[in-house]
C-alpha cells in the first residue's frame, strides 16, 4: 500500500468511485452519503429529489457560516458516463486502483476526486471562523445537458430564506488547474422526417425522407457558415480555435433497403453555443425554417408527411467577468490568467440564470475523462485539496476583497 492509499482522501475517493452513478441510474445512495458526511461536519444539508424517466435522482445543497452576503458556492456533479461495453478497461471501473503515480476508475477525473476534495475541505474547515457563507452543491445528470442543475435552479432561491444566495461559484471540472471564466453551451436534439414510402422503381409515387433530410443538412451548413460571420471579439479571444457557435451532425438513420423509397429519416444534431448566442432562439429559428422550407412542401404533396425537431435539451453557455474580485483571487492563487474559455459545458450555464457567476477550475485533464482506464495523477489529488482549502480559506475566512 502506498502512502497515498493510507490517506483520508484515498478512502473518501474510494467510496465515491464505488457508487455506480451512471447518468441513466439513480444517484440517491451517493447523495445521501455526501449529505451525511457534511451533516457530521456541521453543515446544514438538503437532499432534493426528482424522478427522471422513472429513476430517482437527487441534488445535495449544504451550507455553513454566517447569514451574510458575498458567500461562495463550490459545486460538482455526481454522475458519470457509462462504462459497460467500453473496450479497453484493465480493471473494475468501480474499484479505485493506484499504480503509485495515478489513480484509476470511472469518474476519478470527471469528477469524483474533486467531490472528495470538497468533503475533506469541509471536514478540515474551522466553521466558527467563517466570515462568509460557504455553500456546497452536488448535482445529477450534468453529463446529460446539465439537466440536474436545470431543475435545481428552479427551486434554489427558495432554499436560501435567511442566507443571501451567493453570486459566485467554483466548479471543479477537470481543467488541469487552468481557470476558465467562460464556456460554450451545449444542446442536442433530433430532426425527424416522415416521407412516403414505396418501390424505388416508382419514385413519382413516393416522397423520399432521406432526400428531404439532405435539404435540412444543407440548411444546417448554411447556418454554420452564417454564424462564422458573426463572432464577437471576446469570443475570438476566449475560444481562438473555434470561436463561433456551430451545429454538428452526429448520428443519422434512414430507410430500410436500397430498392425502397425511404419513409423515415432521423438525424441527431448537437450545438455548441458561444456566449452571447441563445440556443433556444437558434433552435427555434431552425425549426421555423424546416417547417417553411421542408415540411410544408412535403405536406402539400402528402398530408401525412412531416419534418420537425424533437427532444431538445440545452445546457446554456457561461460568461463570467474576468476582472471580478473572486476571479482575480483565483488567478493569483492558481497562478494562471483568466483569458480562455473552456471547450466543454458545465452546470455554470444554468447557475448564471440566477445571476451566479461561475469559474471552472479543477484537478485532472479533460483528455483523461470518459476514457477506458480513466485516470488522474496523484499529485493532482494532493495539490487540488491544498488549493481548494486555500481558496475557501481566502474567500470565506480571510474575506479576500482585492
Amino acid at each position: 500500500m502506498t502512502s497515498f492509499q493510507q490517506t483520508e482522501l484515498w478512502e473518501v475517493t474510494r467510496q465515491l468511485i464505488a457508487f455506480n452513478t451512471v447518468s441513466a441510474l439513480s444517484n440517491l445512495e451517493a447523495a445521501h452519503y455526501l449529505a451525511g458526511y457534511l451533516d457530521e461536519c456541521g453543515f446544514t444539508t438538503h437532499v432534493l429529489t426528482n424522478t427522471i424517466k422513472g429513476v430517482q435522482k437527487a441534488s445535495v445543497v449544504a451550507w455553513a457560516g454566517p447569514e451574510s452576503a458575498d458567500g461562495l458556492i463550490v459545486s460538482g456533479h455526481t454522475d458519470i458516463v457509462p462504462f459497460d461495453g467500453q473496450p479497453g478497461w484493465q480493471s473494475d471501473p468501480l474499484v479505485l486502483k493506484s499504480d503509485g503515480q495515478r489513480l484509476y476508475g470511472r469518474g476519478v477525473t470527471d469528477m469524483k476526486v474533486f467531490l472528495a476534495q470538497m468533503l475533506l475541505t469541509a471536514k478540515h474547515l474551522p466553521l466558527a471562523q467563517l466570515k462568509r457563507p460557504l455553500v456546497y452543491i452536488f448535482t445529477y445528470d450534468e453529463e446529460v445537458a446539465s439537466q440536474g442543475s436545470g431543475n435545481l435552479v428552479q427551486v434554489l432561491p427558495q432554499l436560501f430564506k435567511t442566507i443571501p444566495l451567493p453570486k459566485i461559484a467554483l466548479i471543479g471540472e477537470p481543467s488541469g488547474f487552468e481557470v476558465f471564466p467562460a464556456h460554450k453551451g451545449f444542446a442536442a436534439f433530433d430532426i425527424v422526417v416522415h416521407g412516403k414510402g414505396g418501390h424505388s422503381s416508382l419514385p413519382d409515387r413516393g416522397l423520399n425522407a432521406i432526400a428531404n433530410m439532405g435539404h435540412i443538412i444543407q440548411m444546417l451548413q448554411e447556418v454554420n457558415a452564417d454564424m462564422q460571420l458573426h463572432i464577437s471579439p471576446i469570443n475570438r479571444d476566449l475560444f481562438p480555435e473555434n470561436p463561433a457557435s456551430a451545429f454538428n451532425l452526429g448520428v443519422i438513420h434512414g430507410g430500410l433497403a436500397a430498392n425502397m423509397i425511404a419513409e423515415t429519416c432521423r438525424l441527431t444534431v448537437s450545438l455548441r453555443i458561444a456566449p452571447g448566442d441563445d440556443a433556444e432562439s437558434l433552435v427555434a429559428r431552425l425549426g421555423e425554417r424546416i417547417e417553411r422550407e421542408v415540411a410544408q412542401p412535403m405536406r402539400a404533396i402528402s398530408v401525412d408527411c412531416d419534418a420537425r425537431i424533437e427532444e431538445c435539451v440545452i445546457a446554456p453557455p457561461l460568461s463570467s467577468p474576468q476582472e471580478a474580485p473572486f476571479g482575480k483571487m483565483l488567478s493569483q492563487i492558481i497562478g494562471t490568467p483568466l483569458d480562455r474559455g473552456a471547450p466543454f459545458a458545465t452546470d455554470g450555464g444554468h447557475f448564471q440564470k440566477l445571476g451566479i457567476y461561475s469559474y471552472v477550475c479543477g484537478p485532472g485533464l479533460l483528455g483523461e475523462a470518459h476514457q477506458p482506464n480513466e485516470s488522474i495523477p496523484i499529485d493532482h489529488c494532493v495539490l487540488g485539496l491544498e488549493r481548494l482549502e486555500q481558496i475557501v480559506h481566502a474567500w470565506c475566512i480571510d474575506g479576500w476583497t482585492a
